[in-house]
């Protein structure tokens, strides 16, 4: 088969690959950012702790049933809910920041609630990249997955921490 025949094939694949994978990064580095936020309001590794917590936690838990869930629906309106979840939470942490009324309560509040969304995005788009290329190109579209899920591991602090540097907090 021909390169660009299954650049062709993978075309809506790779839309949504590189989309999501940029949305992903950026949701990384602001909870990195938030992290790092709510270590200089309290100050302990307890708080570190909990915000660890809060970003796992509901996903973990619930993971199989937004798996479930996502098998049964829309999987392109969930990926959309999810990520209109994700841009209000930011947004909210922003406008709270800018306004001085963001405290550390209100960041452990929408971490959970991104981490919920989280749990019905990530199988939603798992399935969606499933649907829409054909099966021989199974393997190479998990090998993106994989690339970008570790890619993103290894950035977000990177990146994150670059910015710090240079831009501080605010």
């Amino acid at each position: 088969m021909k390169f660009s025949n299954t650049i062709k094939e993978l075309r809506s694949f790779l839309l949504l690959w590189g989309s999501q994978t940029i949305s992903e990064l950026g949701t990384a580095m602001t909870d990195y950012a938030l992290i790092i936020w709510v270590h200089k309001q309290i100050g302990s590794a307890s708080s570190l702790t909990f915000m660890t917590l809060c970003s796992f936690m509901p996903t973990i838990l619930f993971r199989f049933i937004g798996g479930a869930f996502v098998d049964r629906h829309n999987k392109k309106k969930i990926m959309l809910i999810t990520d209109l979840i994700a841009a209000c939470g930011t947004l909210t942490i922003l406008i709270l920041y800018c306004t001085s009324l963001l405290r550390v309560w209100n960041i452990y509040l929408i971490t959970v609630l991104l981490s919920f969304a989280n749990a019905f995005q990530v199988p939603a788009s798992f399935v969606a990249s499933g649907l829409m290329v054909p099966k021989e190109h199974y393997t190479r579209i998990s090998g993106f997955q994989s690339f970008s899920g570790s890619a993103i591991m290894i950035l977000s602090p990177a990146l994150g921490s670059v910015i710090l540097a240079y831009l501080g907090i605010g």
